[in-house]
């Protein structure tokens, strides 16, 4: 219906493994391929969802899958580098944890009303255990953020749209330079080429 902004789920992990969009390559500094992530991951943890117009001032970290003291050689291969945040990296430090690209997290975690991360399998527990998602002051936010959108979306609309949409500042991948990327059709599907053909969802 026009004029009336649609929900999203906050908290509602992938149903499916995350298909990479993008592979650039060349960057000698890991940190230097965090535009890329944050538009391949959608802006937000894969690990616990916290997006990025929710703490913006938040330190937000690029995550290896394989660990650094584990394979050194892959620190800047990009496809073993995901979006996190500081707590989330943290947590995980130098724990292996299954890749978001081949295992979908929805089918193995389901976060409750109360903010509970709740696992669905061994898989799911061992996320929720080396990750410490649980930990009390985290399901307490998880709750309260789920309560502030839920009134948001009856009482302001518009506000609504401002914490569940995407950021402002969109990276234009097509401006950086990168020594090679073995998926350049990706960059036509980023959000800021979907922004710029009126293709950019409000929520999501």
């Amino acid at each position: 219906m026009e004029g009336v902004t649609s929900a999203a789920e906050p908290f509602a992990y992938p149903t499916e493994p995350h298909c990479r969009r993008h592979g650039p390559a060349g960057y000698t500094n890991y940190q230097s391929y965090r535009p890329w992530l944050e538009d391949e991951f959608d802006f937000r943890c894969v690990y616990c969802l916290k997006r990025m117009v929710w703490a913006p001032t938040d330190v937000w970290t690029v995550d290896h899958i394989i660990p650094q003291e584990e394979a050194k050689g892959l620190a800047c291969l990009y496809d073993n580098l995901v979006l996190a945040c500081q707590c989330c990296n943290r947590f995980k430090s130098n724990k292996r944890v299954p890749d978001p690209c081949l295992v979908a997290y929805g089918q193995c975690l389901r976060v409750g009303s109360d903010g509970t991360v709740i696992p669905l399998n061994k898989i799911g527990s061992r996320l929720v255990c080396d990750l410490r998602l649980n930990e009390p002051r985290y399901r307490r936010w998880r709750s309260q953020r789920m309560r502030e959108l839920r009134a948001l979306l009856l009482c302001d609309p518009e506000g609504y749209e401002l914490v569940m949409g995407f950021p402002r500042d969109l990276p234009n991948l097509s401006a950086l330079r990168v020594k090679s990327n073995s998926r350049p059709e990706g960059i036509e599907e980023s959000w800021l080429a979907k922004r710029l053909r009126g293709e950019l969802p409000k929520v999501y």
